[in-house]
This record gives C-alpha cells, sequence and structure tokens, in this order.
C-alpha cells in the first residue's frame, strides 16, 4: 500500500531521534473552470510529501514535493523538533490498515472537459442577468497516504466537485453583491443538476430581498434561523471554542461538564449525510468520532487531535485535520450542528407574532467570546405566524453563548449547506442544524 521509500523515512527519523514520526504524501489532479464574458479553463497537479516528527517533546515539520528530497525533509523536521524544548505526548491509538474509496457514482475525472463546461455555461445562462456575473466550478481527483512509526497505513482516495455562482446586481441606484456556493466530496457529477438547483434558489431568495427588501425595523424581537443560518452559529460562534487548541482562550475553558444552555438543545460534531468534512480517519490516522459538544445542554466534550486529548484525559476523537501535505495537522471542525428537537416548521412559525426568518447567512465577523455579527443574504419578517415582507441590508449580532438560553425551540429536520472554514489553513466542512428559534439573543438592524 505504501511506497517503500516513505517506510525508509519513516525508519530515518527513528534512527536520529524520533520518538515518533509520521510521512502524508498527497497527489491531486485539479479542474477549474470559470465562467463569464468567456469561459476560462485551467487543469493542475499538485503533489508532495509532509513529514512531521516528535522528538524529546517538540514537534519538528518539513514539507517537499519530490520524492527526492524525503530524506532532507525528514532531517530538517528532526533538526527543527531539536532546537525548542516540549513536553507533548500523544494519546494512545491502536495502529490502522486500511483504503478509503470514494463514494461517488460519477468520479470527476470519468466526465469530459465538454461536459464541465456545458454545466458552467447552463448555470451561467439560468442566473438572473446581472451587470457581472460568474460561475466557478472546480473538481480534484488524485490520492492521499499517511504512514507512522506506530504502525498505521492508510491510503484515501480523494475526490471532490463544487460550484459557486457570484453576481453583482443593480436597480434603482442601489447594488448588492449576491452569492451561492456548494459541493460534495461523495456526491460526484451525478448531483450536478441537484447543486445547479441549490444555486439558482439561493440567488433567487437573495435577488427578491435586494429587489423588494427594506431595511429592518423592529427590536428585541424573535428570531427564527434557517439550518443553514443556525448552522453558521453553530460553526461559527460555537464550534471554534471547542477546539481544544482554542479552548484556553474562550469562555468554555473551565466549563466543561457544566450546562451553558437549556436541556433540550445538542450541539455535535462529526460525519453526516454527504457531509462535506466527512471522513473515515483524520490525518493523525484517528478514527473519526461524532463529537457531542453539547449534550442536554451540557458543555461534554471539546475537539481534539492526540495531543490535546492526552492533555485532557480524553479519547481522541478524529479532529486533527491538515489543507494539504504541506501543512501540519490541527484541531479542526468537520460538520457542526445543532441537534433537532420536535417542532415542525409551522409550529415554530406560529409562535412567533413579529420577528425575522432569517434564511442565508453572508459575510461576517465572530470572537473567542462567541461574539457574532453576520450580514442576512436573505431575511424576512414575520407577522402573525406567517412569512411577510423580505429586508435588505441587514445584519444578525449577538453573543452566542448568551443567546443560547433564548432558544425556544428546535426544528426535526435536519439541512446541512457545504462550504469551507479558514484558520489558517482551508479545509472543507459543514454547517447546520434544524430551524431554530430564538426568543431573544440576536438582534437584527
Amino acid at each position: 500500500m505504501i511506497s517503500v521509500d516513505v517506510s525508509r523515512v519513516v525508519e530515518l527519523a527513528l534512527s536520529l531521534g524520533a520518538e515518533y514520526a509520521e510521512v502524508r504524501e498527497e497527489r491531486l489532479i485539479k479542474t477549474e473552470i470559470a465562467g463569464s464574458d468567456e469561459i476560462n479553463v485551467s487543469t493542475r497537479y499538485s503533489g508532495g510529501f509532509g513529514v512531521r516528527v516528535l522528538v524529546n517533546g517538540s514537534w519538528g515539520f518539513a514539507s517537499v514535493n519530490s520524492p527526492g528530497d524525503l530524506e532532507w525533509a525528514v532531517r530538517k523536521a528532526v533538526g527543527l523538533a531539536k532546537v525548542s524544548g516540549g513536553d507533548v505526548k500523544l494519546a494512545e491509538v491502536k495502529p490502522v490498515r486500511d483504503r478509503v474509496r470514494s463514494r461517488m457514482k460519477v468520479r470527476p475525472s470519468e466526465v469530459s472537459l465538454e461536459e464541465k463546461v456545458g454545466a458552467v455555461k447552463e448555470l451561467l445562462n439560468d442566473l438572473p442577468e446581472a451587470p457581472r456575473k460568474t460561475v466557478k466550478y472546480s473538481d480534484f481527483s488524485g490520492i492521499k497516504q499517511l504512514v507512522t512509526s506506530e504502525g498505521t497505513e492508510i491510503e484515501w482516495e480523494l475526490t471532490g466537485i463544487s460550484f459557486e455562482a457570484d453576481l453583482v446586481v443593480s436597480s434603482n441606484g442601489r447594488s448588492a453583491w449576491l452569492f451561492s456556493l456548494t459541493g460534495s466530496i461523495e456526491r460526484g457529477f451525478e448531483a450536478v443538476d441537484a447543486m445547479k438547483k441549490k444555486i439558482l434558489t439561493e440567488i433567487s431568495g437573495q435577488m427578491n430581498c435586494f429587489l423588494h427588501g427594506g431595511r429592518p425595523k423592529l427590536r428585541n424581537v424573535p428570531v427564527l434561523l434557517s439550518p443553514y443560518f443556525a448552522g453558521t452559529i453553530a460553526h461559527e460562534a460555537l464550534g471554534h471554542l471547542a477546539e481544544a487548541d482554542e479552548l484556553p482562550n474562550t469562555p468554555l475553558a473551565d466549563k466543561l461538564d457544566e450546562r451553558i444552555a437549556p436541556e433540550f438543545v445538542g450541539l455535535s460534531d462529526g460525519n453526516v449525510p454527504d457531509g462535506h468534512g466527512n471522513d473515515l480517519y483524520d490525518d493523525e490516522g484517528v478514527q473519526v468520532k461524532k463529537v457531542e459538544i453539547l449534550k442536554d445542554g451540557v458543555f461534554n466534550e471539546p475537539l481534539v487531535d492526540r495531543e490535546r486529548a492526552y492533555l485532557l484525559g480524553v479519547v481522541p476523537n478524529g479532529h486533527a485535520r491538515a489543507e494539504s501535505y504541506a501543512f501540519e495537522p490541527m484541531i479542526r471542525m468537520r460538520n457542526t450542528y445543532f441537534e433537532p428537537g420536535d417542532w415542525t416548521f409551522e409550529e415554530l412559525l406560529e409562535e412567533v407574532k413579529l420577528g425575522y426568518y432569517l434564511v442565508s447567512a453572508g459575510p461576517g465577523q465572530t470572537g473567542l467570546d462567541s461574539s457574532f455579527t453576520v450580514g442576512v443574504m436573505e431575511g424576512y419578517v414575520i407577522r402573525n405566524g406567517e412569512i411577510a415582507e423580505p429586508i435588505f441590508g441587514a445584519t444578525a449580532s449577538g453573543k452566542a453563548l448568551d443567546a443560547l438560553s433564548g432558544i425556544r425551540g428546535l426544528g426535526r429536520k435536519l439541512d446541512f449547506e457545504n462550504s469551507y472554514c479558514g484558520k489558517g489553513q482551508v479545509v472543507r466542512v459543514s454547517m447546520g442544524g434544524p430551524h431554530v428559534l430564538f426568543e431573544e439573543g440576536i438582534r437584527v438592524v
């Protein structure tokens, strides 16, 4: 499964004094198609090796593109580890030998370039007319391998596909930016029509709010969040607080096993249907497990890598992820979401005599104190339990930890948005949940 050269690199690291060593190899072919006034196509190859070693309790890391430079990389990594002292220890895990295959029915590599370009042109034509509009398609195919000094050998088949639409629209002297993105690492070209439909639905809703929406005028009213909008809060304002490397600097630092939300509120991270962050193993070779961050309203478990698992005395849960071979693994979310409740969407709406329904979130800012300010790409007023006029140019803000106590109800049906997360490295994630009704704690202005 693993090439002889890579195994020898691990042996070399141990002979130079490493108590632990791992090598990750990656080889990908990526295709990108951008369509606006013209169609631009690019295909490129990327690949290389990342070498990480643990020497005297300190990490060292180096990456190279060529197999011929592997010996240099391991010597460099060992040298870097030796110049700095540390006390890193790793939680024990069982070695794994496995091959992980893609679940895609129609892989990108099996589809002609002409068909991919045709899909871009079709989506571009179906979008509303705008002074500027762009459709971007991308896919990748390849392999990733991990070998460690503990005996783990894993090979992954890597595949992925994504679409995004970007529009600048103008009307009556004002303009706005509309955006939608979706993708999958489990559904391939067989899902292209569904992906395009999702983008068109989201853009249509945003366009309606731009053309007909007014500035929000209500204050301190209940807010009903769609699964996508609730997922943004779950990921950005809450999930990052539960990443164990961030945990000491957040309000959750000393709240493990404490109740911080109503007992009917749960927040989880792990594999979900068609999750953008799905995997069987993380980049340390640890099996991915569902983490119940909040369970019955209690801060129950953080996201960890092997290093923080040892420090906290917990079992590793598969959340060490790297953007590519060129990066060291770090603690990252996968698919973060509020757990469902027992309310129907209609019942949640009926609870609101006057308030807001927020459908899609735009750019925003979050802080490690759980504060958030998020643009509202699509939103509506709720009047007497019914969705009424759209709003435009709004932002939603609050402190997620404070807002948790204001949750009135959670819907029954889960849904997810496939997206990306940047934390020094960009990785694929999903965020979502059911519809979530906040009686207080979220301000829309």
